[in-house]
Parts: structure tokens; C-alpha cells; sequence
């Protein structure tokens, strides 16, 4: 008898928040600016939390808060770890970007932290 691996489906409950994202592909163009490779916006998961950690070049950095997106929100991208969204009027950086997986390989959930 197999092991069926259960999925647990995404809270669309949750999803309040508006959201309006910009991400950057890797590297500059020849301006020196940053190279927008994906923008778009909908309804997220925000949670507010202040957390300061020390990054790899000793710097102190707060973050300010928590984005969960539903599914993968750029495919396409290698990266989902520089750019900028904006919530509730305010603009933030994104310090970090995960795609946690289900068992069966799909993304669950975009997640960004932000400063």
C-alpha cells in the first residue's frame, strides 16, 4: 500500500492585503540600473515584525515584516530575492525570498522579507 502525500491547501482566507510587487533580475544594464524582469500585484499575507539581524558584512539591518504571496508569482525567475513591494502605501526593500515546495514539487507560497 502507498503512502499518499496529503497537500495542504493555501489559506485564501488570509489573503487581505494588497500588494504590488517589482523584481529585479541579476545584474545591472548598461545605466547601471537595476533590471526589472517581473511586476505585478493582488492580495497577500502581510504580518508586521521588527527583527534586527547582523548580516554576512557586519552590518545591522532591521526587518520590518513578512510577505506571503499564493503560489509561485514569477516562475520564470531563477531569483525571487531582489526588488521592492509595496503594502499599504509603504514601500519596501525585499532582503530575502523563498518558494517553500509541496511534497509533489509544486511552489506553495512566495514568501519575501522585508526592510
Amino acid at each position: 500500500m502507498a503512502n499518499k502525500v496529503k497537500i495542504l491547501p493555501f489559506p485564501n482566507w488570509l489573503l487581505m492585503t494588497d500588494y504590488s510587487v517589482i523584481l529585479n533580475e541579476e545584474g545591472i544594464s548598461e545605466d547601471g540600473e537595476p533590471i526589472i524582469s517581473f511586476n505585478g500585484s493582488g492580495k497577500c499575507i502581510w504580518s508586521e515584525k521588527a527583527k534586527r539581524i547582523i548580516d554576512s558584512n557586519g552590518k545591522e539591518i532591521t526587518l520590518l515584516g513578512r510577505v506571503i504571496i499564493k503560489g509561485d508569482i514569477a516562475p520564470s525567475l531563477k531569483s525571487v530575492s531582489d526588488g521592492a513591494i509595496t503594502i499599504n502605501g509603504c514601500s519596501y526593500e525585499i532582503y530575502a525570498g523563498y518558494r517553500p515546495r509541496n511534497p509533489n514539487g509544486t511552489v506553495h507560497h512566495t514568501m519575501f522579507e522585508v526592510m
